[in-house]
């Protein structure tokens, strides 16, 4: 199967593109790529303009930023028979239980074994960038949980919009290293990359970010929290945790100690917004798998 490389997206818009329409000055620069799949980045949230989520459409100003990290272009996602464990299902959205070790979509050097891929064996036609079809959030490779799959473009584009809007609230289950000395907590630190690592850190140069917390249960040297991110920053939970003295359990880029457990031990546990085709509240809870649990259970005794 042929690909064609990633474009280059981190760049600030010169005068020549002022006044342009965001998806239509993507395609000027990557003439390779079709202007629904440059659509689709924009809308996933793939491409940002300014850091913040954008529309195709909007209009270009001289000295914005846009950049993004865009998975490469091949002939078509293969569909992919793998277990989906369905929450909920309609005609408008799909809530999926994704356990960890399976990547959301996609990326350069992985083009098969990802969530999209059973998305594209279980329905077709799912709207948005066709290698990230129907997803409007992403959860990392060893983060389990509940996460929302658009089914119709409509659904895409109100969700998209809770989302760039934080009208969305996610709650995550975690277990940390140490005790909090408090038993709630709020954590703010503007989130950015560290140059040429994989890690992200708190950076005054980075986003802001907000992160709070609840805990749920003590043990010896070790928590049990509910975790409620505000802002929805690349590794954000595992970043602030760790910033505070308490890194996720198993967390192999941000705790000293990542044998602590078999895994990262953070999962999303519950998602609440607005039934796209309704706009009433709906939530969908992902029960904890059997490795959290037992881990738990380790720590209880």
């Amino acid at each position: 199967m042929s690909s064609l490389p990633a474009p280059e997206l981190d760049f600030i818009v010169p005068e020549s593109g002022a006044g342009s329409r965001l998806d239509r000055f993507l395609k000027g620069r990557s003439p390779d790529f079709s202007r629904n799949r440059i659509q689709g980045w924009i809308r996933t949230g793939a491409v940002t303009l300014n850091g913040k989520r954008a529309a195709p459409s909007d209009r270009l100003r001289e000295g914005d930023r846009v950049a993004g990290s865009v998975p490469p272009e091949e002939t078509r996602l293969i569909p992919h028979d793998l277990d989906l464990d369905i929450l909920h299902e309609d005609r408008h959205i799909l809530a999926v239980n994704k356990p960890a070790g399976l990547i959301t979509h996609p990326a350069r050097g992985r083009a098969l074994g990802t969530l999209a891929n059973a998305l594209a064996h279980h329905l077709s036609g799912l709207p948005g960038d066709p290698w990230r079809p129907g997803i409007v959030h992403r959860l990392d490779k060893d983060t389990s949980g509940v996460l929302i799959v658009a089914k119709t473009p409509q659904s895409l584009e109100r969700l998209g919009r809770q989302f760039e809007k934080r009208e969305v609230k996610k709650t995550y289950r975690a277990l940390v290293s140490g005790n909090p000395g408090s038993d709630r907590g709020e954590i703010e630190g503007p989130i950015g990359r560290a140059s040429g690592s994989l890690r992200m850190g708190i950076t005054p140069a980075g986003r802001y970010a907000r992160t709070d917390f609840k805990v749920l249960k003590r043990f010896s040297g070790r928590s049990y929290l509910e975790v409620t991110p505000l802002t929805g920053r690349t590794h954000q939970i595992r970043v602030h945790l760790a910033g505070i003295g308490h890194p996720v359990l198993g967390d192999p880029l941000y705790s000293k100690d990542p044998g602590a457990a078999p895994r990262l031990m953070l999962h999303a546990w519950r998602i609440r917004f607005r039934h796209p085709a309704t706009d009433r509240p709906v939530q969908f809870t992902a029960p904890l798998p059997k490795d959290f649990l037992a881990t738990l259970k380790k720590l209880s005794a």
